[in-house]
């Protein structure tokens, strides 16, 4: 008869539980979202220099398998890795890829760069750097923005600020 007497004691949340914790999520999620801004602008940022590397790096790939010249070409926010094995200085070159940067993310200035049959640039000793910025956006030490830089020799690297690419 003693355990029959015996309450148990009740589960779950209150009201007032319920609504401590909602505020306190809203508190916090007012407090990320400006951190929440700079995040995406950067991952934006750092996919288009992703992006223009793999290019690179294919561009870099084809003028050793085609045994000849193939050219890395970033115009505004498009990347184009063309063929141009056997073409006169005139000629435009089959296009092997074309690779569109993420929204708003452009190079501050068209640019390309040739590779030779070794995979270094050609001419040989020429040294290429892509700066890449995002429309509305500046470069800080809160919005990084990538550099890729072709050297001489054909190394490829991404530098992820821009002032750190020397």
């Amino acid at each position: 008869m003693r355990h029959l007497m015996h309450r148990r004691a009740a589960r779950g949340l209150t009201l007032i539980e319920l609504m401590v914790t909602v505020a306190i999520a809203g508190i916090l999620m007012m407090a990320g979202m400006p951190y929440l801004g700079d995040y995406i602008q950067n991952s934006r940022l750092r996919e288009a220099g992703n992006s223009a590397y793999s290019s690179a790096m294919y561009a870099q790939s084809e003028a050793i398998k085609r045994n000849g010249r193939v050219r890395l070409s970033i115009d505004g926010s498009t990347v184009q890795v063309i063929d141009r094995v056997g073409l006169a200085a005139a000629d435009a070159g089959t296009v092997l890829r074309t690779v569109t940067l993420p929204d708003g993310v452009r190079l501050s200035a068209a640019a390309t760069v040739d590779f030779g049959s070794e995979g270094r640039t050609w001419p040989a000793g020429t040294t290429q750097t892509f700066n890449f910025i995002k429309t509305g956006v500046t470069c800080s030490t809160d919005i990084r923005c990538p550099a890729l830089v072709v050297e001489a020799g054909g190394g490829v690297r991404l530098c992820p600020i821009q002032s750190q690419c020397s």
